[in-house]
């Protein structure tokens, strides 16, 4: 092999290897879809994470982003698994961090701060509206608030603020991938 082809080879891999939030997310993706239901099991996806960008906008601390993505998961899960349905923690939660995040003054500063609160409350809305519908229009809905996410991380990643910038790659890849893949499957049955 010559010295160009290596270096080209080398510099492949690191351009792929920079992109490791958006392979994640596309794997994670394809996986999912694979045994997707009526999609009404992604909800917690766009709520989950608005949440986040809500705490750690309050916070103000992107470099702990991954860690808190890691414990919200496992609180859900773990609620889950004692038969507890997270909404109302969540619901509990988003109040409580805009209350704070408003009287603090952190969620009052211009630009995304300002946006997180009511970007965080209307994901939750979304969220709740979801179950009052039936299964077929949540479904859509589903898919709606996955690629509204999915816009939602653009923005952040594109600012570089509130949350880390591999997880704004990582969930909007995420969302994306699942809100097109969840209307394909809704479409075609």
């Amino acid at each position: 092999m010559t010295d160009s082809a290596r270096a080209g080879g080398t510099v492949w891999l690191r351009a792929v290897g920079r992109r490791w939030p958006a392979w994640l997310a596309v794997a994670w993706a394809a996986i999912s879809l694979y045994d997707v239901g009526d999609g009404l099991e992604y909800m917690v996806l766009f709520v989950l994470p608005a949440t986040g960008y809500l705490f750690l906008a309050v916070v103000d601390l992107p470099r702990i982003t991954w860690a808190v993505v890691v414990a919200a998961l496992a609180t859900v899960v773990v609620l889950r698994m004692l038969d507890i349905d997270p909404w109302p923690a969540l619901a509990v939660v988003v109040g409580t961090l805009a209350a704070v995040g408003l009287i603090s003054g952190r969620l009052r500063q211009p630009g995304l701060y300002a946006l997180q609160a009511p970007g965080a409350l209307a994901f939750m809305a979304f969220g709740l509206v979801v179950p009052a519908v039936s299964t077929t229009v949540g479904g859509y809905l589903v898919a709606a608030g996955l690629l509204g996410h999915a816009t939602w991380d653009a923005v952040h990643w594109r600012a570089d603020k509130i949350v880390s910038r591999s997880f704004a790659e990582w969930c909007g890849v995420l969302d994306l991938v699942l809100g097109v893949g969840l209307l394909v499957v809704l479409l075609m049955r």
